[in-house]
């Protein structure tokens, strides 16, 4: 075998890290980047991702700790309390520290506060691990908030200045039009617009994770401004952005870089998940590629909605322990695959 189960944990945890700190760079975390980011970063998606995989990165984690002390309010808490809704239930538990953090920072004050009380705590263990996979020993002193929450760490240092993010790019257009615009689905709406020539409703809503009826209202709605323009065929009506009404803003290079990160983000929290199991690395090869056909069944569907097809192979057709260096191969070609989507 060309890469041990140890080997290949490896390689994804760096891969996973590299996108995190690529994308919050992009939108003003202080840190480090091999490549520049070059699509539109869904802050909550990133945010939830980040909560399971950035322990093993302890200053990735507080780096982002820091950024949201400052940009906290830009944030829909409540599309973040949505999705969080299907992420791994030690990440939701750290949103509640991240949220009661916030309560006491953010203008939006009363719905961290409100999100951090509908975050069910976790049993009490290390929020961190070391490179080795172990968890990183018990601080003498630990944060108070992130302790009730069931994470032992040291105590949060208050920063004077927290980073804002860039005025300009691809990466921050979310940002940049929740900032212009208020917090709103509206926002997310735009860019899907700016990404596609004309969209359905009801595919704009599996996109969005929202009610078929309220995307399109809210179509509906935005057609009347006139910035967005309907074509109705065969009793369908699809929405398109008005040619060169919006083009500066959304689409600089003919169209918006939008990748829907909420479910390829999900699908990768549940990929770290299945890999990281302590137990996982002593099994044999035929039990890990037994485990690792359940893991790719599981997360394909999301791939799929992320609009990456099918690239994880059915096990079906590689029997015993042939599907280990399969879902080896695939897994590695996802995530370097990332960066151009």
């Amino acid at each position: 075998m060309s890469i041990s189960s140890s080997e290949f944990y490896n390689i994804v945890l760096d891969r996973l890290l590299g996108l995190l700190w690529r994308q919050w760079s992009a939108i003003g975390v202080s840190g480090y980047s091999d490549a520049a980011e070059t699509t539109v970063v869904d802050p909550e998606a990133l945010l939830l991702l980040t909560l399971t995989v950035a322990r093993h990165d302890p200053r990735l984690y507080d780096e982002v700790l820091g950024w949201l002390g400052g940009n906290g309010d830009i944030l829909n808490v409540q599309r973040l309390q949505n999705i969080a809704k299907r992420s791994d239930p030690r990440a939701q538990a750290a949103l509640g520290a991240v949220a009661e953090m916030l309560s006491g920072r953010s203008s939006s004050a009363l719905k961290w506060k409100t999100l951090s009380a509908t975050c069910v705590p976790a049993e009490a263990t290390p929020l961190f691990y070391m490179a080795d996979g172990r968890s990183m020993p018990t601080p003498d002193e630990c944060d108070e908030i992130f302790h009730r929450h069931g994470f032992l760490r040291p105590r949060i240092l208050k920063r004077r200045h927290t980073p804002a993010f860039p005025k300009e790019g691809a990466a921050t257009l979310l940002l940049r039009l929740r900032a212009l615009l208020g917090v709103s689905v509206r926002c997310e709406v735009l860019c899907l617009l700016g990404a596609h020539d004309e969209i359905h409703p009801a595919l704009a809503a599996q996109l969005l994770g929202l009610a078929p009826r309220s995307v399109q209202n809210l179509l509906a709605e935005m057609a009347r401004s006139g910035v967005v323009q309907v074509r109705t065929s065969a009793r369908k009506k699809s929405y398109a952005l008005v040619s060169g009404s919006l083009d500066d803003l959304l689409r600089p290079d003919g169209r918006t870089p939008w990748v829907n990160s909420v479910p390829l983000f999900q699908a990768l929290e549940r990929l770290w998940s299945g890999l990281s199991d302590p137990r996982r690395p002593d099994l044999e090869p035929l039990l890990l590629a037994s485990q690792w056909r359940r893991l790719a069944a599981e997360i394909r569907p999301l791939l799929g909605d992320a609009g990456l097809g099918q690239p994880l192979r059915d096990g079906a057709g590689y029997p015993g322990a042939e599907y280990y260096e399969v879902f080896i191969e695939d897994t590695i070609r996802i995530l370097d695959g990332i960066p151009q989507q």
